[in-house]
């Protein structure tokens, strides 16, 4: 997930917007999910997860464990994610 916050546009760029619908699993907002982009990122470390498989929308959720540890990013000023103050 680290290399995430650099390599994904869509989560790097805070203007970018998401891959269109016409790929293949692009464009899906599964159920409970926001459709709009956050102002902000964590990422959580954890030992530990499980996951289910929703085949109404052909991929799996992962559901992890208690968060050992947790670093937050949020966009800067010119729109790139950095680490929030406070985060190593």
């Amino acid at each position: 997930m680290t290399a995430a916050l650099a390599l994904c546009p869509h989560i790097a760029l805070q203007r970018h917007r998401r891959a269109p619908a016409d790929r293949p699993s692009a464009g899906i907002v599964p159920p409970g999910a926001r459709g709009a982009k956050p102002d902000g990122w964590t990422v959580g470390i954890t030992r530990a997860y499980r996951s289910m498989f929703l085949p109404t929308y052909g991929f799996t959720a992962y559901l992890p464990a208690p968060f050992r540890t947790d670093h937050t990013y949020v966009y800067g000023p010119d729109g790139h994610l950095q680490p929030s103050p406070g985060t190593r």
